[in-house]
């Protein structure tokens, strides 16, 4: 299971939002993953807010490590990061990029060991960026290997109103809005995964937006698919959804998505 947790269930101005906070425990505790990839899992580590969120705790895990990134928003604030959730024995990682960072998450399943690695490149660079600051990680990848988390980008085969989400985006940033969705149009960063051997776990049949929910502007919109888990070819996908409720469309910004694997 991989989320985008909206700053850590906390406002722009570090306060808590427990309802958002209940509504994933509840969201995680129905699915039970192995696994679960945390973006924006702000307040995990040492910060200037001296606020500690310690997510292995909040949704039960028995294994975490968490990996933060110095600058997160408009306001860079040194909260964000990525965390990694493991009920299987991990050893963990937390690595530093360009762009915020990555956990990597190694997992010995039987005789083979699984390589778990969370990124959220940012919204702000362009996909050559994303792709020079993801390249040292692709290239170095063990298989049987999982990347997960928010792209900040798109996949090229999924369509789009590109017009429509100019407008929409123009609320959330009116500066960059129509820079962003120009980016979007030539998803290179996923082309390059792709080309690089990793597979998409979402078949098209199963492919929905995962961002916004109505948590962001009050109603349902029809979004993009932003957040993603490509996978190595010798890991079958057996399931995978977007996971859509009544606790997913109040919890975060984004919806959280659901792959299940065989190996």
């Amino acid at each position: 299971m991989s989320y985008n947790l909206e700053r850590g269930f906390h406002s722009r101005d570090h306060l808590l939002e427990a309802h958002r906070l209940r509504a994933v425990q509840h969201a995680v505790q129905q699915i039970k993953p192995n696994f679960l990839a945390l973006t924006e899992a702000c307040y995990g580590g040492p910060n200037s807010q001296g606020i500690k969120m310690d997510y292995q705790s909040l949704f039960d895990f028995k294994y975490g490590q968490f990996g933060s990134y110095p600058v997160i928003g408009p306001r860079k604030s040194d909260e964000g990061g990525n965390c990694l959730l493991s009920q299987f024995p991990m050893q963990g990682q937390a690595i530093q990029l360009s762009y915020k960072g990555a956990v990597r998450g190694k997992v010995q399943l039987e005789d083979k060991i699984l390589t778990v690695e969370v990124v959220h490149p940012s919204y702000s660079v362009d996909d050559k960026e994303k792709i020079s600051t993801l390249r040292p990680l692709i290239s170095g990848r063990q298989e049987p290997y999982l990347l997960t988390g928010d792209f900040n980008t798109v996949h090229p085969d999924d369509k789009y109103d590109w017009d429509q989400l100019v407008c929409d985006l123009r609320s959330y940033d009116p500066e960059k809005a129509a820079w962003i969705v120009e980016n979007w149009r030539k998803a290179e960063l996923v082309s390059w995964l792709l080309e690089k051997g990793l597979h998409d776990a979402f078949p098209p049949e199963s492919r929905q937006s995962t961002v916004p929910t109505p948590y962001t502007y009050g109603k349902k919109m029809a979004g993009v698919r932003m957040d993603f888990t490509f996978h190595s070819p010798g890991l079958k996908v057996l399931e995978a959804y977007v996971l859509k409720n009544e606790d997913t469309e109040i919890a975060s910004d984004h919806y959280p998505i659901v792959v299940k694997f065989e190996m």
